[in-house]
């Protein structure tokens, strides 16, 4: 597949999941109602696995097919680029002369081999002032928007992570190291994460994909209220949660040109943090809904944690 197929295939593709994003979210109201976040959260990322495989749409709702590569004329040819003559019409001669003509006419001579080799005509317009083509310099922005995207993306988490976790504490309180352990094997976790303590911090929050960490609020607590937030934290790794708000990313910085693929991302988001909740809820008492209601008020009156989509955050 050449790189201006892909352009098209990728451009009718966003177009596309475009028009369906566009739909859910008019419908999201009525949906919220119908469908729980999990199932919602479902249906993003199916549609951003797709925004990453740019195969054409033999049914979508636009399909864009490049027009039929005209054909070079071969050497010393340039019939492809000339105008079609009339024939001439015949000049009437007497009959006379045309016996004559008839009787003096000699067969034709054998071609020589200077007559083999034709000088090659000029060559057409076209081939002349070859350049970059529209769709060739368009591919080129694309490409160049998704790797600036994706290096925009890379850098700001690596800057945040360098400044944040040099205010990381081990935490040695014991009471909550076993409160830690007991919601990780809840959400159904193998092992507990490492946890420390963050001043920057305001809310909790995990980080890193194959070696997680929990980071706390300097004076988080071993209350109840606060043991549902750390199995929320929990039910995040479980779920891999960081691997699809990578993903989301990911197709985020392919279109990055579609807004509407932005605003997927972050209700998408939204969505999995809905999800946790209505997980970390299952079950419970109103006693205990109430409880973990206040605890998120409590958390959603600081600053919020600008970290990209590189963690998972109550």
């Amino acid at each position: 597949m050449s790189g201006t197929q892909l352009l098209l295939n990728g451009f009718g593709l966003s177009l596309s999941a475009g028009a369906a994003i566009l739909v859910l979210l008019l419908l999201r109201s009525g949906l919220a109602r119908r469908y729980s976040a999990r199932w919602r959260c479902v249906v993003w990322l199916l549609l951003a696995v797709r925004l990453l495989i740019p195969l054409p749409l033999e049914s979508g709702i636009l399909r864009i097919e490049l027009p039929q590569r005209l054909s070079q004329p071969q050497y010393g040819q340039s019939a492809a680029y000339s105008l079609p003559q009339k024939d001439a019409a015949p000049v009437p001669q007497a009959a006379g002369q045309q016996k004559k003509e008839n009787d003096t006419e000699q067969p034709p001579a054998s071609p020589g081999p200077e007559a083999d080799f034709q000088q090659p005509e000029t060559l057409p317009i076209l081939l002349q002032k070859a350049g970059p083509s529209a769709l060739s310099v368009a591919c080129g922005v694309w490409v160049s928007g998704i790797l600036l995207c994706a290096a925009g993306q890379l850098l700001r988490y690596f800057l945040w992570r360098r400044q944040t976790l040099r205010w990381n504490r081990p935490v040695q309180d014991e009471k909550l190291l076993q409160q830690i352990a007991a919601e990780s094997s809840a959400a159904g976790l193998s092992r507990p994460p490492r946890a420390y303590y963050n001043a920057k911090l305001p809310a909790p929050l995990v980080l890193g994909y194959f070696r997680p960490m929990l980071l706390l609020p300097e004076g988080f607590s071993s209350e109840s209220a606060m043991g549902a937030v750390l199995r929320h934290e929990c039910i995040h790794l479980r779920r891999g949660d960081l691997f699809w708000k990578l993903l989301l990313l990911a197709a985020a910085c392919v279109h990055w040109f579609n807004p509407l693929v932005w605003i997927m991302r972050g209700t998408a988001h939204h969505d999995l943090e809905l999800a946790c909740d209505e997980a970390v809820l299952a079950g419970t008492d109103t006693g205990e809904r109430i409880l973990y209601g206040s605890a998120l008020l409590e958390h959603a009156k600081k600053p919020a944690v600008r970290a990209g989509a590189f963690h998972g955050k109550a």
